[in-house]
C-alpha cells in the first residue's frame, strides 16, 4: 500500500514516486508482469544510454558508467559493483534507500519480482557498449532476479563479451556513491 513517508524517508522526488507507482499499479491490476517490466526498461536503458551518448559522455569502464547514471538519475544512495572469479558481476543497490522501488516506494504488495533495475541496467551497458550481458536467474526454478543480501538487492549478470578496448581491462568494486569523486554529468 502506497505511503508517502516511504517516499519521504528515502529521499525520492516527483519523478521517483511516479515510477515505483506506476510500475507498483500497473502490476496489481494484473497488467504488468515482470517479463515486460524487464523487457521495457532494458529498452529504455538502450534508449538512455544513446542519449548519453548524443549528449557527448562516454565511459571507459563499467564502473565508470553505473557511477554516472546513479549521479543523474539518483536511484539509490549507493551503488556498487562486485566482479566474481566466475565472469559475472553483481550490480547492488542499497535497499532501504533505493527511490524507483516498486515495493518500498511504491507500495506493491503482491508477491514476485518487478525491479525495473534487472533490465535498465543490462540495456544501458548494452547501449553504451561496454559489455554484452545476461542475466542470471530463473524464475520458474524458484532464482529471483533480485537477491536480498546485507541490506542490498543484487542483481548478478554473467559478462559474455567485453567491448572494444575493455577486453583486458578489470572490473573493479565500485565505490559507493556518497564517497566516490563526485560526478557531475549533463544530461539536461
Amino acid at each position: 500500500m502506497w505511503d508517502v513517508n516511504r517516499a519521504l524517508k528515502v529521499g525520492a522526488n516527483v519523478y521517483h514516486v511516479y515510477i515505483a507507482c506506476v510500475l507498483a499499479k500497473l502490476r496489481e491490476l494484473g497488467m504488468l508482469k515482470f517479463g515486460i517490466i524487464k523487457e521495457a526498461a532494458e529498452a529504455t536503458g538502450r534508449s538512455v544510454a544513446q542519449y548519453v551518448a548524443a549528449q557527448g559522455l562516454s565511459f571507459g569502464s563499467v564502473e565508470e558508467a553505473l557511477e554516472v547514471l546513479n549521479a543523474a538519475f539518483g536511484f539509490s544512495d549507493e551503488i556498487r559493483l562486485r566482479a566474481r572469479e566466475d565472469g559475472v558481476i553483481e550490480v547492488m543497490f542499497h535497499k532501504n534507500t533505493c527511490k524507483i522501488c516498486p515495493r518500498n516506494v511504491g507500495g506493491l504488495e503482491l508477491p514476485g519480482p518487478a525491479c525495473p533495475n534487472v533490465g535498465f541496467v543490462k540495456g544501458y551497458l548494452e547501449g553504451l557498449g561496454l559489455v554484452k550481458l545476461k542475466e542470471k536467474f530463473d524464475v520458474l526454478n524458484g532464482e529471483p532476479p533480485v537477491k536480498q543480501q546485507d541490506g542490498y538487492c543484487v542483481i548478478s549478470y554473467q559478462v559474455l563479451e567485453r567491448g572494444a578496448g575493455l577486453e583486458k581491462a578489470p572490473i573493479q568494486i565500485l565505490t559507493p556513491s556518497a564517497k566516490a569523486a563526485p560526478v557531475k554529468p549533463t544530461l539536461s
